[in-house]
């Protein structure tokens, strides 16, 4: 209940003054992995549409949260307008924590921990959030947002060389940014991707490198907040991820369907499946409706309008098309983040 209490004040703070980086969209009001993917993946069409080549880089730190120095973090709230006093309150609070390993009967000795935020806990994320509040700026020529610890930066450019070249300027800047912060980067998890028309794409492309020297691995698809997006934006990897997982659960329900009622059915449906297919849906159009026909009952040459009508749901296309107006009805009445 504290941890609740101050976390609202301190989100007041923070919002009233307007001190949040607007690159930042985790644990934000207005803010969710749908505005954050829809913001990147909007920008990134928007330079494809000008036959520009976009280079992204999604960068993953090891143990982002764990890592999180205590001096720093205090530094940090100091700048951003905090006194003396709540800046002690915070100290006292990450201060004095242990842990330990317990694995059925046996539990290890307690350590203390003096680094990170605890995970689990209500202040944990916004702190990080404010640890991490000035990772964006100075960064030249480059576009960039976060998601918490999940960090993409993508430049453009008319030529591949070009942008490329934008975003290893932009990638060393951040890791210095890191080094300041005591963050570490994962070098064998970071990736890069090149969006560009695949009539257009060069045989050679230039690498990125980080500081050390090591090369960052180039991907065609990359799993960036819950989407699998492939580097012509068709989301076909998605769909087919989304689809294996739907028949996995479709082919249980089926072998079972005898146990289940009408409104059973209805229920496990709207559970494990229609959240499945509704995340997201402003990004991607399609998807299989078999999942009909385990709750009706109904042939396979049932027409899957009369399987909506029976079930009393709308297609996914009405669906997605109602999920489309309420979030330019959420942008219109300023629900939703300004840029």
């Amino acid at each position: 209940m504290l941890e609740s209490l101050v976390c609202d004040q301190l989100k007041e703070f923070l919002y009233s003054n307007e001190l949040l980086s607007k690159l930042q969209s985790g644990f934000r009001k207005k803010h969710s992995t749908i505005t954050a993917a829809t913001k990147v993946i909007n920008d990134i069409i928007v330079a494809l549409d000008q036959k520009q080549y976009c280079a992204s880089l999604f960068i993953d730190l090891s143990k982002a949260f764990d890592t999180v120095d205590r001096a720093v973090l205090k530094y940090r709230l100091l700048c951003l307008g905090m006194s003396d006093q709540v800046v002690s309150w915070f100290s006292n609070y990450l201060s004095d924590r242990t842990q330990c390993i317990k694995y059925d009967s046996s539990c290890s000795d307690f350590m203390s921990v003096n680094k990170g935020v605890p995970q689990g806990s209500i202040l944990g994320p916004l702190l990080f959030i404010m640890y991490i509040n000035d990772l964006g700026q100075n960064v030249p020529d480059a576009n960039m947002h976060f998601y918490a610890d999940d960090t993409i930066i993508y430049c453009f450019g008319l030529t591949v060389a070009k942008a490329i070249e934008s975003l290893q300027r932009a990638f060393d800047v951040v890791q210095h940014t890191f080094m300041q912060l005591k963050l570490i980067l994962n070098a064998d998890k970071t990736k890069l991707m090149l969006f560009a028309n695949t009539k257009r794409v060069p045989l050679t492309i230039p690498t990125v490198s980080t500081l050390d020297g090591d090369i960052i691995e180039m991907v065609h698809t990359y799993k960036y907040l819950g989407f699998l997006i492939d580097d012509s934006l068709s989301f076909k990897p998605h769909i087919q991820n989304l689809v294996k997982k739907l028949k996995l659960k479709l082919g249980f329900f089926f072998r079972n369907k005898i146990k289940f009622s009408f409104m059973i059915k209805k229920r496990l449906v709207t559970a494990t499946f229609l959240s499945l297919l509704d995340y997201g849906g402003l990004l991607y159009m399609n998807a299989s409706a078999q999942y009909l026909r385990f709750v009706t009952n109904c042939k396979a040459s049932t027409h899957h309008c009369d399987l909506y009508t029976r079930v009393g749901w709308p297609s996914l296309f009405t669906r997605r098309l109602g999920h489309w107006y309420t979030f330019i009805y959420k942008a219109l009445l300023g629900m939703l983040p300004s840029v």
